[in-house]
Parts: structure tokens; sequence; C-alpha cells
């Protein structure tokens, strides 16, 4: 799936989320060099039997959970781009039963790209620093 398209068929109201998107999603497919996205789907709140959490990323299934309530869109945007870190280590063929694992590199590698990519966009868009939580 092309960001484009993730875009069109993931629209919601709040135009500024979508908005906020359509600048993310190519920013984020750029630093970590993919071309496609995995399946994305938005919750209230995301149900893992491990231990609470923003968001996962189904290995194997290529599918990417994110939750939407009472969150900033920034951190939205952060979990986005944690998971799309496992998708790429996906794609490499990296992922193994413990790679979710609190302190395992690929969980590790996940946090720090994360970062990397919500810094790259705050610094070209610091304007949505100033939204509201959804």
């Amino acid at each position: 799936m092309r960001a484009k398209q993730f875009i069109v068929e993931g629209a919601q109201e709040n135009s500024n989320v979508v908005e906020m998107f359509k600048k993310f999603l190519p920013l984020a497919m750029k630093i970590l060099e993919i071309d496609s996205l995995p399946k994305m789907v938005f919750v209230t709140n995301v149900h893992d039997t491990e231990q609470p959490t923003f968001g996962s990323y189904k290995h194997g299934d290529k599918i990417l959970q994110v939750a939407l309530t009472n969150r900033h869109p920034n951190d939205i945007l952060r979990t986005v781009a944690h998971e799309l870190t496992h998708y790429k280590q996906d794609i490499k063929d990296e992922l193994n039963d413990n790679s979710g694992m609190t302190g395992s590199p690929e969980e590790n590698e996940a946090n720090a790209t994360a970062g990397v990519i919500m810094r790259h966009f705050n610094k070209q868009y610091p304007e949505y620093l100033k939204s509201s939580p959804l």
C-alpha cells in the first residue's frame, strides 16, 4: 500500500490529522527507505495480553495497529513511526518471537528510529505540536 492510498482509504473527519498524515507518511517512508506500507488499523485501544501499549505490529501478517483515543496527534505519529520500523524489520526478515520484548535490539531500534523520524517531522512542521489531543 502506498501513502496516497492509505490517505484516501483512511481519511477521517479530522482534516488536521489527515493533513498531518499526508506530510508524515512520505517523510517516514523516505527515512525508513521503504516503498510500501503495511495494512494500518486505527482503533480506540490496542488490546495486548503482554503489557499496555499504544501500538502493535503483527509480524508476518504485516498489520500495524495504533490506538487513537485521548492522544496527541504527534504521539500517534510517533507510534506509527515505531511500528513502521518493525514493518521494515519484517521486510528484511529481522524479526523473531522475542523481537517485541523490552530491551531487545529490534525494540530499541524501533524506539530510536521513531525518535529520529519525529525530530525531522517536528522540525519541518512545528505547527502540529500545537494540535489538540483526539
